[in-house]
C-alpha cells in the first residue's frame, strides 16, 4: 500500500509542476570517485575484528529533476588490507576486509555560483568479505595453518554531504563525506566510520 501512495504523490507532484510550466527534467550527471576513510568498532563475535584505514573506488549516476532534486544509483567497493589495520601483529599478509555496496540515491542541491553543495542519502545493500590469516601467508604455496573467511550480506543506509565545484558546464569536481550504516537483523555491522570521496562528474 505504501509504494502505491508514494507513486501517487510523485505523479501528483510532477503533474502540478508541469501544469505550472516548470521544467521537470534538468539533465543528468555521472562519474567515478575514489575514497579513503577510517573505520572503527569491534565485533565481539569475531576475535579478529579489524579497524583502520580503508580505500576504494566506485561511481554514481543521477538524473536532475526540477531545480534542486537529483535521483539515481551508485555503487562502491572499499578495502582495508591488513597492513592498514590495528591487527598487523596478529593477522598475516593477505588478510583483508572488503565491503561492496550500492543502492538508490536521492539528494538536494543548490547552485551557488561555481559551488553546488548537496545533501542526501543512499538506501540499498551490500556484502562484507573478510579473510583473516592468523598463521601462514599468501606469499607462499603452502596451505595456511590457521585462517578464517567470512561473508555477510546486509541492508544499508548511507547519508552523505558534499559539494560540486563547476570546472566547466560539462565537468564538475566533487567532494563528499558519508557514513555507511550497514544493518543485519537489526544489528549495526562493525566496523563503521566516515569516508572522504573525490572524483569527477560529467554532466549534460
Amino acid at each position: 500500500m505504501k509504494p502505491r501512495i508514494f507513486l501517487l504523490l510523485t505523479v501528483i507532484l510532477f503533474s502540478s509542476l508541469i501544469v505550472r510550466g516548470e521544467k521537470v527534467y534538468d539533465g543528468f550527471s555521472g562519474g567515478m570517485l575514489v575514497h579513503t576513510g577510517y573505520l572503527f568498532g569491534q565485533d565481539n563475535r569475531n576475535p579478529y575484528s579489524m579497524q583502520g584505514a580503508t580505500f576504494g573506488i566506485g561511481g554514481a549516476m543521477r538524473v536532475h529533476l526540477v531545480r534542486h532534486l537529483r535521483i539515481g544509483a551508485e555503487g562502491y567497493v572499499s578495502s582495508m588490507p591488513s597492513s592498514c589495520t590495528d591487527r598487523r601483529g596478529t593477522l598475516q599478509s593477505g588478510s583483508y576486509l572488503r565491503a561492496g555496496w550500492g543502492g538508490l540515491l536521492a539528494d538536494a542541491y543548490w547552485q551557488c555560483g561555481k559551488a553546488w553543495p548537496y545533501i542526501g542519502t543512499t538506501i540499498g545493500g551490500g556484502v562484507n568479505r573478510g579473510l583473516y590469516v592468523v598463521k601462514g601467508s599468501e606469499n607462499d604455496y603452502d596451505m595456511e595453518e590457521q585462517s578464517m573467511f567470512r561473508k555477510q550480506s546486509y541492508a544499508c543506509v548511507c547519508p552523505f554531504v558534499g559539494c560540486d565545484y563547476v570546472l566547466t558546464q560539462s565537468v564538475h569536481l566533487t567532494f563528499r563525506v558519508d557514513w555507511l550504516l550497514a544493518i543485519h537483523k537489526d544489528t549495526l555491522i562493525m566496523p563503521t566510520g566516515p569516508r572522504l570521496y573525490l572524483g569527477f562528474m560529467f554532466c549534460h
